[in-house]
């Protein structure tokens, strides 16, 4: 062999050798990159929100139904240094048959990666965390898994027999005492003061003026509404010494005082009751007194449209008939010339009927409109409790 051939060998196998050994370190360097790049070993590299979770998860039977409760995820990052995975082990015993720079960066993606997976991430205040706490995980779990029914919070209401009761006595009672309130209005002094001096209002003919209607009148309307008896009345003398009423005339004020005496005590036996049933009626889901209220107050103009037809198709017949009704035969007429038909002409008592009956109805027609008050929440009630029943 030349000399020149021995040497183009000796190139040749030297570019051989240089060209392995590039070839081994390239290689030797690539395994820890390619390991550092692994997800698997890199905790930081896994988001628990978007990246999903592999599990082994147990086999159904096709019969089996689905859950429909929450599902809870095991945190990504486990403080168990057992669960983690073996792979950058595995990485570093490869790197160790490289070379002593390739076995030096081995060694500290090792301990990093060994670091990282045995202990726990600090995690910042302002970060957003995937995994919920106890007592989150609880509340949720109960709320997905209830099955209780949730029925609107709408009160109903109770009829009960003392409701039934209540509403009829408050029916009955509102005549009464509506009536009540009339009679006290004509019998009264202001009514009494306008009948005397208004125009039109006819005349005494034995000698009253308006100013003596008044004076004596005003006694027989304190008569009735004090506790004296009727010898409140008796003492009563003209001024020239006589008295002004005679012994049928106080009688028959004594009945008519106990008449009125009764329905005051009526009226108010009436509202006391309707006071009472009225509390107990208006308890919590209770049925109410509007419906009580506004039967009394439709019944009550149904009354007095009924008397109004009556008196105007013959007043002297009503007039007589009330008389008989409520007193004895022969107590109750006089002349004209008695201090009561003095006092008292049939013209006050037509004004007094017309009076006392608009004031009835008047009062009526209030409670009735009253009895309406909180309409519309009770039919929104109503309607939400019936919604609930249908859904139910």
């Amino acid at each position: 062999m030349s000399r020149d051939e021995k040497n183009e060998t000796e190139d040749l196998l030297s570019r051989r050798m240089s060209s392995g050994s590039a070839s081994a370190a390239d290689k030797q360097s690539q395994a820890p990159l390619e390991a550092a790049n692994d997800p698997s070993t890199d905790t930081e590299a896994f988001d628990p929100i978007t990246d999903p979770i592999a599990e082994d998860a147990p086999k159904h039977s096709a019969d089996a139904k689905p859950s429909t409760g929450p599902v809870r995820v095991t945190p990504a990052h486990s403080t168990n240094p057992a669960s983690q995975p073996a792979t950058a082990s595995t990485h570093t015993a490869a790197q160790k048959s490289a070379g002593t720079d390739s076995a030096a960066v081995a060694s500290t993606a090792g301990a990093s990666s060994s670091t990282d997976t045995g202990a726990t991430r600090e995690v910042p205040q302002n970060a957003r965390t995937a995994v919920m706490s106890e007592a989150d995980w609880a509340a949720v779990s109960k709320a997905a898994t209830s099955t209780d029914a949730r029925d609107p919070e709408v009160p109903e209401r109770r009829r009960s027999v003392l409701d039934v009761i209540g509403t009829i006595w408050i029916m009955l009672a509102t005549p009464f005492v509506l009536l009540a309130l009339a009679v006290r209005f004509v019998a009264s002094g202001i009514f009494l003061k306008f009948e005397y001096f208004r125009p039109g209002f006819p005349a005494d003919q034995f000698g009253f003026s308006a100013a003596d209607r008044e004076h004596y009148g005003t006694y027989v309307i304190d008569y009735l509404h004090n506790f004296d008896s009727r010898r409140y009345l008796a003492d009563i003398v003209m001024p020239n010494g006589e008295p002004i009423f005679i012994s049928d005339e106080l009688s028959h004020m004594a009945d008519v005082k106990g008449l009125i005496s009764l329905l005051y005590l009526v009226a108010l036996v009436g509202i006391i009751g309707s006071v009472l049933f009225g509390i107990y009626m208006c308890r919590k889901n209770g049925s109410g007194i509007h419906a009580g209220v506004r039967l009394g107050s439709i019944f009550s103009i149904v009354f007095m449209a009924a008397v109004a037809v009556v008196a105007v198709l013959g007043w002297d017949s009503f007039f007589r008939g009330f008389h008989k009704v409520f007193f004895a035969d022969g107590t109750w007429e006089f002349y004209a010339d008695d201090s009561l038909i003095r006092l008292f002409p049939p013209q006050f008592w037509v004004d007094a009927g017309i009076a006392g009956g608009g004031l009835f109805v008047l009062l009526a027609i209030i409670l009735f409109l009253l009895s309406f008050t909180g309409h519309k929440k009770r039919r929104a009630l109503r309607k939400a409790r019936k919604d609930a029943e249908a859904e139910i």
